[in-house]
């Protein structure tokens, strides 16, 4: 709330300094000050029309969410209207085996009762999936805005309509400081994330071979590239079954991998790892943004963060203590780090090269300084 405050009342300045450079005679002014009043006047404008895209994405953002939610709720409304209708069936089954009944029945009754507790489990399993998939940490559908990105992503407008994953609402990146130093020796635990995979998570299926020339998605692919200043608008008014189809999406992250999965489908494509591990290789041509911060965090696996690592090492700083890649997810980091400062050497800051996760190492940080001056421990030693 302090961040809206804040841009309304920069939003009343604007305002004002745009209607008082209105109210200026310009007759009175020299040259230089004239010229300084149209460029200020132009920043105005411009910011103006920067803060009523963000206010119009904002928006779009509630109303996808709330639609989610109200989907949500039917969805776990009519599981509970199913499962009371098998309960009753199984205790009319219940009443029906007798010792009057004949062994003939009574093995009828008994094999219906089985399978229809059967469908009740399943039930209770899809209702425990659309629990999970409840927007509370949303997806970029969330409540909370996108977490800062590093300098080199930082926001890009559309072109046409100044919309970016940045204005919209999107899962908070948890990332916890990792120290390198003392590893943490825990036993990792089952992520939500794997479990629901196996507890059959997701039942609507991915589809995924439903993108042939011609078809409805080829076309709207099409568009998609021809209007790319207006790619955030576009895909808010994707259909929904485009959301789910993997091959579309993965068409679309070609052309910028974080939108894709900001506007992915949760309850499939989301939670589908071989999808995740292909968005978090591509590079963003874009550069509008980090495509791992739009994915849900359960969903930042091991396989994950490490092939985004080999795409980008400063996603190292997506890197959890449990994760089974963390050795080699560090060691790529370091060499690529290393490898960054070697090619910038004086000319960089090294605390904007190296990852914050890094920083922690302090015998990699004197690693990092002689790789800037151009000489490494193979180097000095051979100079001794």
């Amino acid at each position: 709330m302090a961040k809206d405050t804040k841009t309304e009342r920069e939003q009343t300045g604007e305002n004002e300094r745009l209607e008082t450079i209105a109210n200026t005679k310009f007759g009175v002014l020299s040259d230089d000050e004239v010229l300084a009043l149209l460029a200020e006047r132009k920043h105005l404008e411009i910011l103006q029309r920067e803060y009523a895209a963000q206010k119009k994405e904002e928006e779009e953002r509630e109303r996808e969410r709330a639609r989610i939610e109200k989907e949500n709720a039917q969805r776990q409304n009519s599981i509970a209207n199913k499962k009371a209708v098998l309960i009753q069936s199984i205790e009319t089954l219940n009443q029906s085996i007798s010792p009057d009944k004949t062994d003939t029945e009574l093995l009828t009754f008994v094999k219906q009762r089985r399978a229809l507790e059967k469908e009740l489990e399943a039930l209770g399993s899809t209702q425990d999936t659309v629990t999970i998939q409840s927007p509370s940490t949303a997806p970029a559908l969330a409540s909370a805005p996108l977490s800062p990105v590093e300098p080199e992503n930082a926001a890009v407008s559309d072109e046409q309509n100044g919309i970016s994953p940045e204005t919209a609402p999107s899962t908070p990146e948890t990332t916890i400081p990792v120290s390198v130093v003392e590893k943490k020796e825990t036993e990792p635990q089952v992520s939500s994330f794997k479990q629901a995979l196996k507890e059959d998570f997701g039942r609507e299926r991915i589809q995924d071979n439903d993108f042939t020339e011609g078809s409805e998605l080829h076309r709207y692919l099409d568009q998609l590239k021809n209007n790319i200043g207006s790619l955030g608008t576009l895909l808010q008014e994707m259909p929904a079954n485009a959301k789910k189809n993997k091959a579309f999406m993965l068409k679309v992250a070609e052309i910028d991998p974080a939108y894709a999965m900001h506007y992915a489908d949760a309850g499939t494509l989301k939670i589908d790892e071989d999808f995740n591990i292909r968005i978090a290789s591509m590079k963003n041509p874009r550069n509008s943004g980090n495509a791992l911060a739009e994915m849900l965090p359960e969903a930042r696996t091991s396989n994950v963060v490490l092939a985004a690592v080999k795409q980008d090492y400063k996603n190292v700083k997506f890197i959890q203590p449990h994760m089974e890649a963390y050795d080699e997810i560090l060691s790529i980091a370091k060499r690529s780090t290393l490898e960054r400062l070697k090619e910038l050497k004086e000319a960089a800051d090294m605390l904007l090269i190296v990852p914050r996760p890094l920083q922690e190492d302090k015998q990699f940080m004197e690693e990092a300084k002689r790789a800037m001056s151009g000489k490494m421990e193979g180097e000095e030693s051979t100079q001794s």
